[in-house]
């Protein structure tokens, strides 16, 4: 058999990322826990219900970041240790110890935001006036003040937070302890399957039986899953349709729309334009690869793959960092200083283990490093997922120039960093090499990851979240099947009738933990239409554009999504990027037509 997963600590610890940078040990950690329990609740002894004067808020406000910043460094040990290697049970054993710690400690401090929100409006912008760093997370008060609830409800609601995030949890037991994935046959030879096998090599395999026969054997374990999976994300979305009732608002989505300072016109323009206006193009392209693959019809198991290209050989971890310094440069000597810390600190965890979570994201301390997972492939395809991180780390230590009030922008910004890194990396590639075969082969990937993943991929969930939380506003009964079937109709949708999506596309559904997250998945669109106008931009005018972008990232959530867009140079509040960005996508294809 090929491709087992190996235990962690059969893993080269080079190739995994360093938590002794928060806590130099468990101990430590458990001493941390400690300390911040009676921390938080002499903060409680100290100001609840003596909010009584600025002199009192300030002084608050300055304790209450140093509790957000402890948190910050507790709740990162705890998870991404455990993330990792979800089968340790010292490490599940860490991560309790923080869940029980937040419990009890939470209640405590979420008083501050709902007595600041019952004061004068006078008294807040005189704290404004004082302490500047505060004014947008101050504003942010006042704009939810009219979905505030009695301060009797508030404390209830701050009681019941740790339940809700159970079925995210539920979720992931069920993902990471309880799936086994059967080994499956290709070419006469047995291989090992599971998420990480699946979701970063065999989906993308060039291998045509390799790639089938992987997808049949994934989705018919998902499918043994299915109705508590289900269960699962239904009763997630019940917990916010509850809330959403409470503060007022007319629906769900409005209310999570309202947590991003979001209006619904821009989420619905994304998702009806994009799957009008981008469709055709990437039809288009399907076709086109489909076609050099030799291949007589699509499924839904081919549509992710790029051309087959001598072009594609895999790299290590250790010649991707300069790799990306090359194609990144363009943002200055800061920025890549922290692409190099990042990898002589082992920021990175590039490591494929059994037990280790999927996919790859970016977790940022406020007062320390930005870790990054992966599931390090070496292909083409993971280097622009690093740069996609590494997006997100430049914007987060740069936005630790602001408060940590004032530190996380709104969701529909958040991805923006990342994807103009990967636009940037492969227009880089493009200009330093004009050989047709590898300019065939770049596009390729740009299209099968940066546009496929956040355009397409991402946008499909946008588009089934939609109709899930319509559906439940609406009283409507939904289970498994019920969900499976909208997410096939969706995709089908969008693909035409030229490819033959079966009935296991509908339970792609199941593998996107964004779903627990809010309305996230519209927003990797939202990003790339921004990162797609920024990177053509720092192309075409690097000395003016650079500094304005670096700007843009610094001011964290000083301002709103829209604003932070506008400040770098983009108006979202028409669909004109929105627009350009599918055009370019179509000239991608245009130009690639020209070439195979």
């Amino acid at each position: 058999m090929t491709n087992a997963m190996p235990k962690r600590q059969e893993i080269d610890v080079q190739l995994t990322w360093d938590t002794s940078l928060i806590y130099p040990s468990h101990e430590a950690y458990q001493k941390g826990l400690a300390d911040y329990k009676a921390q938080v609740e002499q903060f409680e002894k100290d100001y609840k219900d003596k909010l009584t004067s600025s002199e009192v808020i300030v002084r608050a406000l300055k304790e209450y970041e140093l509790i957000q910043t402890i948190n910050s460094k507790l709740s990162h040990y705890a998870y991404l240790n455990l993330d990792v290697d979800k089968m340790n049970a010292e490490l599940a054993a860490l991560a309790n110890e923080y869940q029980v710690t937040l419990a009890t400690s939470y209640p405590k401090i979420a008083f501050l935001q709902t007595q600041l929100a019952l004061l004068d409006e006078a008294m807040l912008n005189e704290v404004s006036a004082q302490e500047p760093q505060w004014t947008s997370y101050i504003q942010d008060i006042l704009r939810k003040k009219p979905h505030q609830l009695h301060p009797l409800q508030e404390d209830l609601l701050a009681n019941f937070a740790p339940t809700f995030g159970q079925p995210y949890r539920n979720y992931e037991t069920t993902k990471f302890e309880d799936m086994t994935f059967e080994n499956f046959t290709a070419n006469g030879q047995s291989y090992g399957n599971s998420y990480v096998l699946f979701e970063n090599d065999y989906e993308i395999s060039h291998d045509t039986e390799i790639r089938r026969q992987s997808a049949a054997g994934f989705y018919s374990t998902l499918r043994k899953y299915k109705n508590t999976t289900a269960a699962d994300y239904l009763s997630h979305i019940k917990n916010e349709q509850i809330e959403a009732k409470l503060r007022g608002f007319k629906s769900t989505i409005d209310y999570l729309l309202f947590d991003q300072n979001v209006s619904r016109e821009l989420f619905d323009r994304q998702i009806d334009v994009i799957m009008k206006e981008l469709a055709p193009h990437m039809r288009r392209y399907v076709k086109l690869v489909a076609k050099a693959h030799g291949l007589e019809k699509i499924t839904h198991a081919d549509l992710k793959i790029s051309l087959p290209s001598d072009f594609n050989q895999r790299i290590t971890p250790e010649e991707s960092k300069q790799f990306l310094i090359d194609c990144l440069g363009i943002l200055g000597e800061d920025y890549i200083q922290m692409i190099e810390q990042a990898f002589d600190e082992r920021w990175i965890d590039f490591a494929q283990n059994e037990g280790k979570s999927t996919g790859g994201y970016c977790a940022t301390l406020y007062d320390g490093p930005s870790y990054i997972l992966l599931s390090w492939t070496g292909l083409m395809n993971e280097v622009l997922v690093l740069a996609h991180e590494l997006g997100h780390a430049g914007h987060f230590q740069l936005a630790k120039k602001q408060s940590i009030l004032n530190y996380d922008p709104s969701l529909y910004f958040i991805e923006a960093p990342s994807t103009a890194n990967e636009v940037l990396t492969c227009n880089t590639l493009l200009k330093q090499n004009q050989d047709p075969a590898f300019q065939a082969y770049l596009i390729s990937e740009l299209i099968s990851r940066t546009y496929f993943h956040n355009m397409v991929t991402h946008l499909l969930e946008a588009a089934f979240q939609r109709e899930v939380y319509t559906r439940l506003d609406n009283d409507e009964y939904l289970n498994g099947d019920i969900l499976c079937q909208i997410k096939l109709d969706i995709i089908k949708e969008f693909w035409g009738d030229d490819f033959e999506i079966g009935d296991d596309a509908g339970l792609i559904w199941m593998r996107q933990p964004h779903y627990y997250m809010g309305l996230y998945p519209y927003t990797y669109s939202a990003g790339l239409t921004i990162g797609t106008a920024m990177a053509k931009q720092l192309e075409e005018n690097p000395e003016a554009v650079v500094e304005k972008w670096l700007e843009t990232l610094s001011l964290g959530a000083s301002l709103s999504a829209q604003d932070l867009a506008k400040h770098a140079g983009v108006d979202v509040s028409t669909d004109k990027p929105l627009k350009e960005t599918i055009a370019y996508v179509g000239s991608l294809v245009d130009k690639l037509e020209e070439l195979v």
